[in-house]
């Protein structure tokens, strides 16, 4: 069985790192990268089954990357799980439409491994 690869893109190190341990438990491969920046060179190179993207990050934001992708990777924006603790007014800027899922902080664990096995299935059927 192949493992499904998941990308986290979030400033914070110590969530990073939550995600990144929780995953692994939870049988994915997962790479991370500290800002929208990094997180782009990754998905240029790599294929990923699911991206869990925090929105307000230095350097390229997650609105940034967003943006970026949409205009380069548009296949790729439905393979995207936003979590974010951005106000409703910053959300405003965001259409959900064009993502997988948005997840608001703080969020439930369980709702985020679901929505990251609900995506990656999803993936594999449209490959």
């Amino acid at each position: 069985m192949i493992q499904k690869r998941v990308l986290v893109v979030d400033d914070d190190a110590a969530i990073r790192q939550m995600f990144i341990t929780l995953l692994h438990r939870n049988g994915y491969a997962v790479d991370d990268a500290s800002d929208g920046k990094q997180g782009l060179l990754r998905i240029r190179s790599d294929e990923y089954d699911a991206i869990i993207l925090d929105l307000m990050m230095p350097v390229v934001s997650g609105f940034e990357f967003l943006e970026a992708v949409a205009r380069d990777m548009p296949a790729t924006m439905q393979r995207i799980i936003v979590t974010t603790g951005a106000s409703r007014n910053d959300l405003r800027k965001l259409d959900v439409s064009q993502i997988f899922a948005l997840i608001r902080k703080p969020f439930d664990i369980h709702e985020l491994l679901r929505k990251v096995g609900e995506c990656s299935d999803k993936q594999n059927i449209v490959r």
